[in-house]
């Protein structure tokens, strides 16, 4: 179940528990919960939440930095948190170059998406397929 926030904004525990029961986890919810909430609350950590959809970046050195996403809005609003969250990113934390990887083809549709009207100008995405079926995105944030 997926919940628009144009309809109904949710808390970011809501938006984690409703995304540990949308999306197969290696572990049940009740194991990945705390886990999560650990890793968001580490020294360095950035948070922010766009509709419901929940962002963690991992900033490094030279504007690069690594996040996920925690999503439980409706497509279309996932689209466009993420466009807010790649200006956020860019604007507020310095970044450049965002990392991310995921195991669900169906989020390279996302990146697809964005590159057919990024937020900014000279924004684009690198995808590398390993063979154990991970993908890995580099987003370079643009000019």
């Amino acid at each position: 179940m997926l919940v628009n926030s144009k309809q109904q904004q949710l808390d970011s525990g809501q938006i984690i528990g409703l995304f540990l029961k949308n999306n197969k986890q290696p572990y049940p919810p009740e194991v990945m919960m705390p886990a999560i909430l650990k890793e968001l609350s580490e020294p360095g950590v950035k948070v922010k939440q766009f509709g419901n959809t929940l962002f963690e970046v991992h900033p490094g050195k030279d504007g690069n930095g690594f996040f996920k996403a925690f999503n439980s809005d409706i497509g279309a609003n996932f689209v466009e948190n993420s466009k807010l969250f790649s200006v956020w990113a860019k604007r507020v934390l310095g970044l450049k170059v965002l990392v991310t990887e995921f195991t669900d083809p169906s989020l390279e549709r996302l990146f697809k998406l964005i590159s057919m009207n990024p937020p900014m100008p000279g924004m684009g995405y690198q995808m590398f397929r390993a063979k154990d079926g991970r993908t890995r995105i580099a987003l370079n944030l643009g000019a």
